[in-house]
């Protein structure tokens, strides 16, 4: 479970990732009462929110593409700097009390539109510093790590926004980019397969025309884009449940919060221990019916344990279905198409699940968020379902079609 950590540049990747992650969710949560602070507004935390991940809806395939042929390393280094300088100054404006929401939101699209070229870069990166059958384990602790951040950093920032303010909370964020450039110039990553430099539009008509027509790849995409778009919205309208149906205050929506970050937790835990399983996607694809099951399921449930127990259960099966979607890709790709593909990953991941909040927002306006959270969750279950049984009939046909030649040599033919 825990052997990529043997390895010394898997674990000063993890642990820099972790310490960054950490600081990035303390941000996030002082970010947010900040901004609720200045304006009052609801509305303005998904417009910031929007800022910070719309660069990747618009960087995220070019990033992939950079990602194939320039040095992955110089790409995370500068990039970080990028998002670390960055939460200096959101800091800086924050302590000197000159910020306001139009520079906020300037600072989110910059350091959007950094993450956006880091994330494939640092995910086309994984499989080269880890050992051979390693690959699922690392993605698995790779989330774990995150999700831990997940769940103790906005507790950290409860304790640390009351001893230093919003603009302190900033700085700790900005001082874990900068542990993590410090920990990633230290990480032996070898040199990938370069590809030849076309436009970067050809190179990403390539990427997409490859994907399409791989027979593992396409549908592992079409899968994560389905969960993406009617289901990963649950924890960005989660505040609406919480307030709405569940009548909470913010530290019940904490709880809820938390209750998908320690599902996400164990999730990667148990996928970890279990090993390198054969057939990930099939496991992807189970995992993800389970998760429309579940979310299905909002449309009844009306108290709160009830919904920290549905929230528990989607971040487990939301991180054994993601990190077995990754890992089948990454094990599929070819590497001079590794950072293209994976950039489509993560514009699917991040991108995609927020656009897909603002219409299941809107059908939440007419129907309740539970309700429209429920319709997503029987799309998810109609594609995965389908997958499912695809899959089936392809593994039961594939070792019959390979034993007719035999059976026939085997029963000469007796005439008519």
């Amino acid at each position: 479970m825990l052997g990529p950590l043997r390895s010394r540049d898997y674990r000063l990747f993890w642990s820099g990732s972790l310490v960054a992650n950490l600081g990035v969710w303390i941000q996030q949560t002082a970010l947010g009462w900040l901004v609720y602070d200045l304006t009052r507004r609801a509305s303005l935390l998904g417009t910031i929110s929007f800022a910070g991940n719309m660069p990747v809806l618009l960087l995220g395939l070019v990033g992939g593409a950079i990602a194939d042929r320039a040095s992955r390393r110089s790409i995370m280094l500068s990039t970080l700097a990028v998002i670390s300088l960055s939460a200096f100054a959101l800091a800086a404006l924050t302590v000197t009390g000159h910020v306001a929401i139009w520079n906020i939101i300037a600072i989110s699209l910059v350091a959007g539109s950094a993450n956006a070229l880091f994330g494939p870069s640092m995910q086309a990166v994984i499989p080269s510093i880890v050992g051979e059958g390693e690959l699922l384990n690392a993605i698995s602790l790779n989330s774990v790590q995150f999700n831990l951040a997940r769940t103790v950093g906005p507790a950290l920032a409860g304790l640390a926004y009351g001893a230093v303010g919003a603009g302190g909370c900033f700085a700790i964020n900005a001082g874990g980019i900068a542990a993590m450039i410090v920990l990633i110039a230290r990480v032996r990553i070898p040199p990938h397969v370069r590809v030849a430099a076309p436009p970067v539009h050809r190179a990403l008509r390539e990427a997409l025309r490859y994907a399409w027509h791989q027979p593992v790849i396409g549908p592992c995409l079409l899968l994560a884009s389905v969960m993406s778009i009617c289901g990963f919205p649950y924890i960005i309208l989660l505040p609406a449940v919480a307030r709405d149906v569940l009548g909470l205050n913010a530290s019940g929506l904490g709880y809820l919060l938390a209750c998908v970050g320690a599902g996400a937790v164990v999730g990667g835990l148990g996928l970890s221990a279990y090993g390198d399983v054969p057939g990930k996607e099939r496991l992807a694809a189970k995992s993800a019916v389970l998760f429309g099951l579940t979310l299905a399921a909002f449309a009844v449930v009306r108290t709160a344990i009830g919904f920290g127990i549905l929230l528990f259960t989607l971040g487990i099966l939301q991180t054994v279905s993601v990190a077995s979607l990754n890992t089948t890709i990454q094990m599929t790709v070819h590497d001079g198409m590794r950072g293209r593909v994976m950039s489509m990953m993560t514009v699917i991941l991040f991108g995609f699940a927020t656009t897909g909040a603002l219409f299941v927002g809107l059908l939440g306006d007419r129907i309740g968020v539970p309700g429209a959270l429920a319709c997503g969750g029987v799309v998810i279950l109609t594609v995965a379902g389908t997958i499912v049984v695809r899959t089936r009939a392809a593994t039961v046909l594939e070792p019959s079609t390979r034993r007719e030649p035999a059976l026939s040599s085997q029963s000469p033919s007796t005439g008519p």
